[in-house]
């Protein structure tokens, strides 16, 4: 990502970028570094793979954006919230002055004032950021000004519960747009996956922001002067969503609306395999990069020297750079094909398909051309090799099929459905799925998945990263096919922007996403961060269990992973 500071808050800038998400062909689910969008709609089908930031698509777009032009339309670009024009001696006379030492709710609204907070004029940055409280199950106005010289106003609140949090900017004598931020990397940077919403009301309109089920954390609202002059009134609340108890499932299962059954647990997802009547013994933790293996307890299971032998996992993504030295050893061969001669040796359908198919561009190389690497940092964390360099993963002795169905702006439903059932048709224990939208399920897809699990194959999908309370889809079969996966981080805590499990109970488990280490393509590595990063976790015990006992169905290994899940010292 180039860190060119431009102004995020130009109009034409938002309504550009939202646009294009809009009308995009592939909407893409976006798994970057520091963080995710999910920018999904009907029309296409998408990938929680990399998106690259918003571009500007013209040169009167370019000339809109304050403080910086980019040079070239196909530029990638972020913004900084420090990058600003900072006010003056000329707005801040015109700034309210009325400022008290005290901070009395009203007794019986429960209302805080502006005049009645001991506050400095609000900051132009994140960094100084007016701090506000009484936000949490009160509410709290605040009136002040925006102008040519003094274009933004930034205050900070804090979240303690999910809660249904409400905004309200009015008052305006010109035209103001109000931004809620979330600085989830804590650079004191607004990426471009930092806005969790916004409200671009022209002219004197009120700009109104509603989240519901707002998840606990730091947020910051933004007012930004957009046109003119004007003094403004900011109105913020949140109230607390009542917190639904865990849920005792039937077969006497207990299920949690955040993170479902808990952390996958190898150690007693394999013992419990076994008929064991304890676990392995506990080894000292690996540590550093390997903190992932620690805590979903993989090196406890290979001591026993159950490493994935014989399994084979399909990674149905942006394809595998079946090159790199991590990989190389662990690919899966079609033994049915003969290599280069042109005929379907095997009869599947694919001709010279030797190690797995590319349905994006129809042909047998199913080689990771994304240049964020998203399919090939999935299979290393699944199945990277144990050879003493780079990273090593789950179950380093399982096999990957590389399965091509995205580039790099994503992909359509039925070419996921197509690779699924390759997979399951040539043979996949496992099928990671760590791609999805919010909001449109797929027939074909449905479909494709019901047909992998009666062929016999464990499909591992990820919940999504829009922090939403339910997986998108197809993670949302889980209540019937599959398993869902969210995103949890090295304290245990989940991840901001990993879909929850949801009221519903359906088979969902949670991992380590949050700066996973993993191969990218050209025999490079990289930390990242998604439910798409967590899910291979998950797939790679799967294959433990597997290769452990080959002999148990879908549904069986399903149970086992969601019946051995850890639910100790998880915040949802």
């Amino acid at each position: 990502m180039l860190d060119i500071k431009t102004n995020p808050n130009d109009r034409l800038f938002l309504a550009q970028q939202k646009n294009a998400i809009a009308t995009s062909i592939f909407p893409v689910n976006s798994d970057l570094l520091k963080g995710s969008i999910d920018p999904f709609n009907a029309s296409g089908y998408s990938a929680e793979s990399s998106l690259s930031n918003p571009t500007a698509s013209s040169f009167e777009q370019q000339t809109q954006i304050a403080d910086f032009i980019v040079g070239n339309a196909g530029d990638i670009f972020s913004f900084s919230a420090g990058d600003r024009v900072t006010g003056d001696t000329a707005d801040a006379q015109l700034k309210p002055q009325s400022r008290s030492a005290n901070a009395n709710a009203d007794p019986l609204t429960g209302t805080i004032s502006a005049s009645q907070l001991n506050f400095s004029d609000p900051g132009n940055t994140l960094a100084t950021a007016r701090n506000v409280v009484g936000v949490q199950n009160g509410s709290v106005n605040l009136t002040d000004f925006v102008g040519t010289r003094d274009t933004d106003d930034f205050y900070r609140f804090d979240i303690n519960t999910k809660s249904n949090f409400n905004l309200r900017l009015d008052g305006l004598s010109a035209d103001a747009d109000v931004y809620l931020i979330r600085d989830r990397n804590r650079n004191g940077v607004v990426d471009d996956d930092e806005y969790v919403d916004f409200s671009l009301n022209f002219d004197t309109t009120p700009d109104v922001i509603n989240v519901p089920n707002l998840l606990p954390g730091t947020y910051y609202v933004q007012v930004y002067r957009y046109s003119g002059s004007t003094n403004y009134n900011l109105n913020l609340s949140a109230t607390s969503v009542p917190v639904v108890p865990d849920i005792t499932t039937p077969d006497g299962r207990v299920y949690n609306t955040n993170y479902g059954y808990g952390l996958v647990n190898a150690n007693a997802a394999v013992a419990g395999t076994l008929n064991r009547s304890s676990l392995f013994p506990d080894l000292p933790d690996l540590g550093g990069n390997n903190w992932a293996l620690d805590v979903i307890n993989a090196p406890e299971v290979w001591n026993q020297n159950i490493t994935g032998n014989g399994i084979v996992v399909a990674v149905v993504d942006s394809g595998v750079d079946y090159t790199h030295p991590d990989l190389d050893g662990n690919i899966w061969r079609n033994a049915g094909e003969i290599a280069g001669n042109g005929i379907d040796d095997d009869r599947n359908g694919y001709i010279d398909d030797i190690r797995g198919w590319d349905f994006v561009s129809g042909d047998n190389n199913p080689m990771d051309l994304d240049w964020d690497g998203h399919g090939t940092h999935i299979a290393g964390a699944i199945a990277a090799e144990r050879n003493n360099f780079g990273i090593t993963g789950v179950a380093y002795n399982a096999k990957i099929m590389p399965v091509r169905v995205l580039n790099t702006f994503g992909g359509l439903p039925n070419n996921v459905a197509a690779g699924i059932r390759y997979a399951a048709d040539n043979g996949a224990n496992v099928i990671n799925l760590s791609l999805g939208n919010d909001f449109f399920p797929s027939n074909d897809e449905n479909d494709a998945i019901v047909y992998a699990n009666n062929k016999g194959s464990v499909v591992v999908m990820s919940a999504g990263n829009s922090g939403d309370i339910q997986p998108g889809y197809p993670a949302r079969n889980a209540d019937r096919w599959g398993i869902a996966v969210g995103s949890i981080d090295v304290t245990g805590r989940m991840d901001d922007i990993s879909n929850r499990s949801g009221l519903t109970p359906l088979d969902y488990l949670v991992a380590p996403g949050v700066d996973i280490p993993s191969t990218l393509p050209d025999d490079d590595y990289e930390l990242k961060t998604g439910t798409s990063f967590a899910t291979p976790q998950v797939a790679g015990v799967a294959a433990l269990v597997l290769s452990a006992n080959p002999t148990l169905t879908p549904d069986q290994v399903e149970y086992i992973l969601t019946q051995t899940a850890n639910r100790n010292g998880l915040i949802g």
